[in-house]
């Protein structure tokens, strides 16, 4: 069975429910770890400034200034693609840092585009 890792500070466990049943300080929404959905991948991207690591824990581990929810990177989940679209208005670009580095009109939530899954 794979390991099962959490999307706010990498911390991996072999289910879902040992994992779930742990604190999490980097949660920006409460105190449990949160499933990461996107799988295990040779690079993990941040889906808000684009920064990548091979470790989902050491690109977790990092700030993040494009962040609207926390102040750390947070593993985009879909898969690596030859284009990008935002989720809000549907910009696209080539790479996730160069449509994140554009300001997204529709996004409510924050000021950068953020890529559909």
């Amino acid at each position: 069975m794979a390991n099962v890792y959490c999307m706010y500070c990498g911390s991996s466990n072999s289910s879902v429910s040992s994992l779930t049943g742990g604190s999490c300080s980097r949660n920006p929404e409460g105190r449990h770890h949160v499933p990461y959905d996107g799988g295990e991948k040779s690079k993990y991207y941040c889906k808000f400034c684009g920064s990548s690591n091979s470790s989902i824990s050491s690109l977790t581990g990092g700030s993040c200034p494009r962040n609207p929810e926390g102040k750390y990177h947070v593993p985009y989940e879909g898969s690596e693609k030859s284009m990008y679209e935002c989720k809000y208005c549907g910009s696209r670009n080539s790479s996730i840092s160069s449509l994140t580095g554009g300001t997204c009109p529709r996004n409510s939530h924050g000021k950068c585009h953020v890529p559909v899954r």
